[in-house]
């Protein structure tokens, strides 16, 4: 004779599906951003290996963004074939190498979830001219190249590293959106995942660091 479950023992097994799901949740929603964190790395890694070889045909120095905005690094690139080129049917899409997987939508061609060390990609900003440096270091695994950006900031300097960037209420627009940590490519061409911590101690330093010029 076959036994039945009572009303009780399956709510009891119910129960206890559920507390073991609580378990799992919390383990699988950190493997999945793990994931995405690699994906991530593998794209800032792509872009730096494109930066070292346009550098390598533009006298060491990597493609610049002028202050106007209408000729991003990204767009330099992309057109100039060291990566894919950005249309309306890719300009947002996770096979975009400017798209994080966890970062902020993409609102037009060549804006990018990662932003570039302004010491080395930005001719000048409000009228105010910066010296544009070349990629050669002896300290190049201090210098950074690209990080996740706040939002889609195409340009990296000080003001992007403020606590309430790093730290944003959307995750999606924050630096280190990544189980609170930025990923970053140096001039040595490693990446990092940096604490957010302690990129807020960098945002307190002077620009004129190693982590800023070559």
């Amino acid at each position: 004779m076959k036994k039945h479950f009572t009303l009780i023992e399956l709510l009891v097994s119910i129960a206890i599906i559920g507390i073991l799901a609580s378990f799992l949740l919390p383990t699988l929603s950190k493997s999945r951003k793990q994931a995405r964190s690699t994906l991530c790395q593998s794209k800032i890694r792509q872009i730096g290996m494109a930066t070292f070889a346009y550098s390598t045909d533009n006298n060491n120095y990597a493609a610049y963004n002028d202050s106007s905005a209408t000729s991003y690094w990204t767009r330099r690139l992309s057109t100039q074939a060291y990566l894919p080129e950005i249309n309306t049917l890719n300009s947002n899409a996770n096979t975009s190498p400017y798209k994080c997987p966890e970062g902020a939508e993409l609102d037009s061609y060549y804006t990018s979830n990662y932003s570039q060390n302004f010491r080395l990609g930005l001719r000048s900003e409000g009228g105010v001219a910066y010296e544009k440096y070349n990629m050669s270091s002896e300290h190049a695994s201090s210098t950074v190249l690209h990080m996740d950006s706040f939002g889609t900031a195409i340009t990296l300097w000080k003001g992007n590293l403020q606590e309430n960037k790093v730290f944003n209420a959307d995750p999606n627009t924050s630096v280190a959106r990544h189980l609170q940590k930025a990923n970053t490519s140096f001039l040595d061409g490693h990446i990092e995942s940096m604490n957010g911590t302690r990129l807020i101690q960098i945002e307190s330093e002077a620009s004129t660091t190693n982590f800023w010029i070559p």
